[in-house]
């Protein structure tokens, strides 16, 4: 692992760079402004630039996100989302077998995954499987009484998002899908994982970028962003302050803490920046 204080020291190994988006580019408000002169200079160099995020949203919502927190379109090639790979699963008939009948967790009533995927959204006792899109309920706690029902009637879980929490702008940290989807799994439950670090996203990737010769997967989350880069086999910038970031207090923290998640980041450094 080695410790970098931007892009400036790597720019000339990579041609393509695979960010994050949560933690890297922003955290729900406005763009870092380190991380606009980032891509900026990414551009600047002709670097492939593309965002991988464990969004339950499309890549298409992505756009106008982004755009909102100041980062213009032509910052970037594309953007993928994890909700991008399971509507494709979905859609190309992967999960068939679980039938179309969801108890659907969402957010803020957004029911285009549903409408995305051909799905009918169901109450527990008529649900033939479980969608995870969104925790608007709040917490864990407010899930685990449908957890248990759905687990007593094997009820299988499809989660469109496996970040366990996110970042926000104040530098709260709140829950996501993947922490419903993880206690599920260990109550003995089948859950299906969408996004990093499934190693079916980034051949996605590969495809929609045209591949790449040499590729860094820049993020914050060691269990998503460097597992995911791990398992793609490509390098990996992990940026320290995200959301690992009060663990954080100087280099032999940082491997002891990778060390803990069974992953090599490559390269570190405390912000997406030039």
């Amino acid at each position: 692992m080695k410790m970098i204080n931007g892009l400036t020291d790597i720019i000339d190994s990579f041609d393509t760079f695979i960010l994050d988006q949560w933690g890297v580019l922003h955290n729900g408000g406005e763009a870092f402004p380190q991380a606009i002169q980032a891509l900026t200079f990414l551009k600047e160099h002709n670097k492939k630039v593309v965002i991988l995020s464990n969004s339950g949203n499309t890549g298409k919502f992505s756009y106008r996100r982004l755009q909102d927190s100041g980062i213009s379109r032509d910052l970037y090639f594309d953007v993928l989302t994890s909700g991008d790979h399971m509507r494709h699963n979905f859609n190309s008939g992967k999960f068939k077998t679980l039938g179309n009948k969801a108890l659907f967790f969402s957010w803020d009533e957004d029911t285009s995954a549903l409408d995305d995927c051909g799905l009918i959204e169901s109450k527990i006792e008529d649900a033939s499987f479980i969608l995870c899109c969104g925790v608007e309920r709040g917490g864990l706690s407010y899930y685990i009484d449908d957890l248990k029902l759905a687990y007593q009637r094997n009820l299988q879980l499809v989660v469109s998002n496996p970040d366990l929490v996110a970042m926000t702008p104040d530098g709260a940290l709140k829950t996501c899908p993947g922490t419903i989807a993880k206690f599920y799994q260990e109550m003995g439950g089948i859950v299906h994982w969408h996004g990093k670090p499934q190693n079916d996203i980034y051949e996605m990737c590969n495809k929609l970028v045209g591949g790449w010769n040499n590729a860094i997967a820049v993020g914050d989350s060691l269990e998503h962003d460097i597992a995911g880069a791990n398992t793609a086999s490509i390098s990996s910038l992990f940026i320290t302050s995200g959301i690992h970031s009060a663990e954080i207090s100087d280099q032999k923290s940082i491997v002891n803490l990778s060390n803990a998640f069974s992953v090599q980041p490559s390269h570190c450094a405390d912000w997406f920046k030039v």
